[in-house]
């Protein structure tokens, strides 16, 4: 009986917390990305960022919805632009991640 109230009480927890705000993961970095115009290699970055934040699942791989998100480029000496993308991967406001516990009643 306690396991079931505590089992409860999480889920509770969990859905007041979606509704609140944003399912978050992990900070992601994409790799350095080297482009000839400094907004190709941000382009670059923000899809190779994309691409690996979406193995948390889908949803998470929108770079418009992560958090602490940042851009750090730079130029070589070939006069290439290098850069590279940073972030915290989360889903929507309200949105559940797929891996929530199911309670069975």
């Amino acid at each position: 009986m306690t396991r079931a109230i505590l089992t409860v009480l999480l889920m509770v927890g969990v859905a007041a917390d979606a509704s609140a705000g944003k399912y978050c993961g992990d900070p992601v970095e994409s790799g350095l990305s080297s482009e000839a115009t400094q907004e190709k290699a941000m382009v670059a970055a923000q899809e190779w960022w994309s691409s690996r934040a979406g193995a948390l699942g889908r949803g998470y791989e929108s770079w418009d919805n992560s958090e602490d998100r940042a851009l750090e480029c730079s130029k070589d000496d070939r006069n290439m632009f290098r850069c590279k993308a940073s972030g915290r991967p989360c889903l929507p406001d309200g949105t559940l991640p797929d891996n929530v516990p199911k309670i069975d009643m």
